[in-house]
């Protein structure tokens, strides 16, 4: 793995060099589109087998038909006191379902997509996890996925 280096410094962790996004046009509207989401949180039903708190690099799929308490955060890296309280604000699937009952989107997937980030394993996100994930979405004709770290 590459790791992040600014002149003589070098990063006590792996620090992935990330590369630069790629963006796609949306190409309808919004009240049109098929949208899932995907975090890096560590949120996963609590039948689902918990990530290791360091170093995991498995991800789980996430219904969006499920209550607040079947899910939860296994996360080693930050604080889980406010999602404790409201997992919306991590895994905001409720949110996403008053935008799908609103019509402001077509559809909220019934299949979404979590798993701890912090490894910095680059590589396997794009040969594996990423694909994995895509592939999940692909069949569900998701237009746009919304990502969000942990």
């Amino acid at each position: 793995m590459k790791l992040t280096t600014v002149g003589i410094m070098r990063s006590e962790i792996f620090t992935p060099i990330t590369p630069d996004p790629v963006w796609t046009p949306i190409s309808k509207p919004l009240n049109e589109c098929i949208v899932g989401f995907c975090s890096a949180c560590g949120v996963h039903l609590k039948t689902q087998t918990p990530y290791k708190t360091s170093g995991d690099r498995s991800w789980r799929a996430v219904p969006k038909n499920v209550m607040p308490d079947e899910l939860m955060i296994t996360h080693g890296g930050y604080d889980h006191t406010d999602v404790n309280k409201d997992i919306n604000c991590m895994w905001p699937y409720q949110r996403m379902q008053e935008l799908e009952d609103k019509g402001f989107i077509e559809h909220f997937c019934d299949s979404n997509a979590g798993f701890m980030g912090g490894g910095g394993d680059v590589e396997l996100l794009e040969s594996t996890i990423g694909p994995e994930i895509a592939s999940m979405f692909k069949k569900q004709n998701t237009d746009i996925v919304i990502m969000t770290a942990g």
